[in-house]
């Protein structure tokens, strides 16, 4: 790369380069079996992932917005009613309630750590509101606690949107374990991802799990027998390969994340920027690095040039 070319906003390829020789090994091995859709090869990358984050059930789905999707299903949001969603997020957030029919009800994040107030919740809730949606915003975990003992004096779930927070905690307990359902993204800009579209839902209550994996693949429950209505929503194979490679190093790769993020910390103190308190944040893990800035266009067109 010359001086004059611009430093690519997220770049897979030396990744991939990395990857490929043990990733074409697996979808060789697929292809002598073709079995392409859900089987073996997916139940082990369930497993695994389940293992790594300490909960019962891990169900891979086609994309973090199916899982939300699904995971707002599986504890009984429905049309009509109203979910409480941070002001501050990826669309996806609040468009997998408005793809149920359900209304989001925006709420403001703490501006500290860009996630859901946790006092603001609380005051938003109406006789309309079926569940709380926090996002674990750039990979640091929202006040988890907060928002679970408020859900329970309400008696209504929580669903996680961990799609930018894969490994990050509270503790000792992994985001994604605190609510209901955890919902997670394998996009490739994520902390794990996949090279294609790719999401999970995670939960420890087996009916809700079952729910899920119907959910995910229309319905079935048998040859031509279809219990309900679902969704075309696997994790094909191929790509479960992939996340199942990415895990035996994941912990390396939170590291490194954090080892870059602290040398940003320290070289960029001092100037006139709001920068990321880790250690206000839980575990974080950097999915993006945030700064905050009253310059914030200039410095944007800086970077850009």
């Amino acid at each position: 790369m010359s001086a004059e070319e611009p430093i690519p906003y997220f770049d897979l390829t030396g990744q991939f380069a990395k990857l490929k020789s043990r990733w074409f090994t697996e979808i060789d091995k697929l292809g002598e079996s073709a079995n392409f859709i859900l089987g073996d090869a997916v139940e082990q990358t369930e497993h695994q992932l389940a293992q790594y984050l300490g909960v019962r059930h891990a169900v891979t789905v086609s994309s973090g917005t199916d899982a939300l999707v699904l995971a707002l299903k599986a504890v009984g949001v429905s049309a009509g009613d109203s979910v409480i969603v941070p002001d501050f997020s990826f669309f996806a957030s609040a468009e997998a309630i408005s793809l149920i029919g359900a209304e989001p009800h925006f709420v403001d994040i703490d501006p500290d750590d860009f996630n859901i107030d946790p006092q603001k919740v609380e005051a938003a809730i109406s006789d309309r509101t079926r569940a709380i949606m926090p996002v674990h915003l750039f990979g640091a975990p929202a006040r988890m606690e907060e928002i679970c003992r408020i859900a329970e004096r309400h008696g209504m779930p929580v669903i996680e949107d961990v799609a930018q927070a894969f490994g990050a905690r509270i503790g000792d307990v992994c985001t994604g374990r605190f609510g209901q359902v955890g919902s997670f993204s394998f996009y490739p800009t994520k902390v794990i991802g996949v090279y294609g579209d790719g999401g999970m839902v995670v939960t420890e209550n087996d009916d809700t799990a079952h729910e899920l994996r119907l959910m995910r693949n229309h319905g079935i429950t048998g040859p031509n027998k279809h219990e309900r209505i679902g969704y075309t929503s696997r994790l094909d194979a191929i790509q479960a390969a992939l996340v199942r490679i990415k895990l035996e190093t994941i912990e390396a790769t939170i590291e490194r994340r954090q080892q870059i993020a602290a040398t940003y910390i320290e070289r960029l103190k001092g100037l006139d920027l709001e920068l990321p308190c880790p250690t206000n944040l839980g575990f974080h893990v950097y999915n993006i690095f945030t700064v905050k800035s009253t310059q914030r266009d200039n410095i944007a067109a800086t970077l850009k040039s």
